[in-house]
């Protein structure tokens, strides 16, 4: 990289500096220039004679006007240096014509008032005005103020030029800063070195590699919903996450060279931080799966320990991508790919660590062309919603709907949410996807309403990136209000796995958007980590049973039992109970049984468009 750009940043940077360092003077002559030009506005015949007199001796030449009372069209046109009009001079509007030239935002030179009495001395005071002086006019103190008045503007424009001098320097240097900083070695809040300088060492190891003959491991590692944990923190409490998780990795590769650990051939090369989520180790090796499957191993649970950050703990899951030189590239720039490829193929899993293959690759690509064929069927609005009824359990009557979101190709294959939704929370567009489903849903509800069908309200599910958003309840309120919906019209779903863990950011939100109106339900419950007692502090109306407790609930004893306990519960925290995945009639006279409230699953139907779904409606 050429270093021409830091040259030209330190000479301009000079340059601003020396223009502020020299040395002015704001009393000086030099504030005055000979050709400035004082108007007079008056018609004392004794200010007419004597005034132009003593204006000339400071140096200012005077215009004073035969017709005074036209003083705004005069300012204008000559653009004088300072203004002196007498206070009793009128306007053609009838008010003081100095009022009407101190409220002109086009004129800039300083205003002198001359006051025939005291009446007239407070009635100026209220304008803003340079100064005042009183009868008997003193001309030779008069011009001295004027020419004051000429050199406190220039010493004003002369504050703004050091100030915008300042201010450039200020910008160069801060760009200089931050060149300088991105060409050092190592990234200073982890001490790692950072992409540049391990690339760098990356390349000199595969050198070394070549001439032993030995095999050289590269480690890409991430965290699943690492991003969404960083952007919701804060940047002081992320960095201490970063901080602690280059600790981490430092730690176990010093367990690695300890003399009671350490393998044959198994050598530490370097580690890295690629970006803000994605961390590196090479290490070069002559047995790879036995030396790197202990190391893997170590990292995978070290980085699992929880992180205390003030009163937050943070819980992370590690995702490590492998990549061997020579065997799966013969650069660095593709040797850290496909390790990278590989750790984005754990991550999909949930986790864990994989070893690149051809596959890896290919999985690679599809991920990048569904993440680019969601961003254009976004724009063309091609997704599309499923509505499944949800029925009391007693009167099998339609108590609400959950909509449902699918994607269907140009050529009519389906991509299935358990493909698509990923890779949108990954990439960031789970946002936006969430705001379309929120606004087809609201949508739809409008029109079955208008066109007479009654359902007293609609189901959307929520991910935790919406959650975690500052944006998000004002999102639904305005959605709410673009389609003449009231609040209580709406069930927002937020499932237990991953979304309720005790954070406090997330319980606010919940507030938040229950202060708003809308109706609020925990989807899937008893399939994630969150502790039973935390849900009294949720401001929820629904709990709804995964289906994975009521496809055994006939025959199974336990899952029976599990599902009356969550029936219980719900009831006793009055909240409308609602089992998922509900498929024979069985099942159905369990709940009934066991005083479900409600439920939803294919014994009533699966999901279907929303025309489709009218029917449950006429009924």
């Amino acid at each position: 990289m050429s270093d021409r750009p830091d040259i030209d940043s330190a000479l301009e940077l000079t340059e601003s500096i020396r223009k502020l360092s020299q040395p002015k003077d704001p009393l000086d002559d030099a504030f005055v220039d000979h050709g400035d030009s004082v108007l007079l506005l008056c018609r004392d015949t004794d200010s007419r004679r004597w005034g132009p007199r003593w204006l000339t001796r400071v140096g200012l030449t005077p215009e004073v006007p035969a017709e005074p009372q036209n003083g705004l069209e005069l300012v204008r046109q000559l653009r004088p240096s300072v203004i002196i009009v007498e206070a009793g001079l009128r306007a053609p509007t009838g008010g003081p014509l100095y009022t009407e030239l101190a409220n002109a935002a086009d004129i800039e030179a300083p205003i002198l008032v001359m006051c025939a009495n005291n009446k007239e001395v407070l009635a100026a005071q209220d304008f803003d005005v340079h100064d005042l002086v009183r009868k008997p006019f003193e001309w030779q103190l008069i011009s001295r103020r004027a020419i004051a008045a000429v050199r406190i503007r220039r010493l004003g424009y002369k504050l703004i030029e050091s100030q915008q001098a300042l201010e450039h320097a200020l910008s160069v240097a801060e760009s200089a800063r931050k060149r300088l900083r991105s060409h050092q070695s190592f990234e200073p809040l982890t001490g790692l070195p950072n992409k540049r300088k391990y690339m760098e060492l990356l390349r000199r190891a595969m050198a070394g590699a070549d001439r032993d003959g030995s095999e050289l491991a590269v480690l890409v590692i991430g965290f699943t919903r690492f991003r969404l944990v960083i952007e919701a923190m804060g940047q002081e409490q992320a960095d201490e996450v970063l901080s602690t998780i280059g600790a981490t990795l430092g730690e176990c590769l010093r367990v690695s060279d300890a003399p009671g650990l350490r393998r044959p051939g198994l050598r530490t090369a370097a580690t890295g931080i690629l970006d803000q989520f994605r961390f590196a180790i090479m290490v070069t090796c002559t047995d790879v799966d036995d030396e790197l499957s202990g190391l893997t191993q170590r990292l995978l649970d070290a980085l699992a320990d929880p992180i205390s950050i003030g009163s937050q703990t943070v819980r992370l899951s590690a995702c490590i991508g492998v990549a061997i030189y020579p065997q799966d590239a013969d650069d660095a720039d593709s040797l850290v790919q496909r390790a990278d490829n590989a750790m984005r193929d754990a991550q999909s899993r949930g986790g864990g660590f994989k070893y690149y293959c051809s596959e890896t690759d290919a999985a690679a690509v599809r991920k990048l062309r569904v993440e680019h064929m969601l961003d254009e069927a976004l724009d063309r609005r091609e997704l599309s919603l499923v509505f499944q009824p949800i029925n009391d359990v007693e009167t099998g009557s339609i108590v609400a709907a959950e909509a449902l979101l699918r994607w269907y190709g140009e050529d009519g294959s389906q991509i299935v949410p358990d493909e698509f939704i990923p890779i949108a929370e990954e990439s960031g567009q789970i946002i936006r996807v969430g705001e379309y489903v929120l606004d087809e849903a609201c949508r739809q509800l409008k029109a079955w309403r208008e066109t007479g069908m009654a359902l007293p309200h609609i189901c959307v599910n929520v991910a935790k990136a919406q959650l975690v958003s500052s944006g998000f309840c004002a999102t639904v309120a305005e959605t709410l209000k673009a389609h003449d919906l009231h609040p209580s019209s709406l069930e927002l779903e937020i499932s237990e796995r991953g979304v309720l863990a005790g954070d406090h950011e997330i319980i606010g939100q919940l507030h938040e958007l229950k202060s708003l109106g809308v109706r609020l339900s925990v989807d899937d419950f008893g399939t994630g980590d969150s502790a039973i007692a935390y849900l009294k502090e949720l401001p929820v109306d629904v709990l709804k049973i995964d289906r994975s407790y009521i496809r055994g609930i006939v025959n199974d004893r336990k899952d029976s039992a599990i599902a009356s306990a969550m029936i219980a519960l719900g009831q006793r925290l009055d909240l409308l109970v609602v089992a998922e995945g509900v498929e024979c009639t069985d099942q159905l006279k369990q709940l009934r049984d066991l005083g479900c409230d409600a439920f939803q699953g294919f014994l009533v139907s699966r999901p279907v468009p929303g025309d489709a779904f009218e029917k449950f409606l006429i009924l």
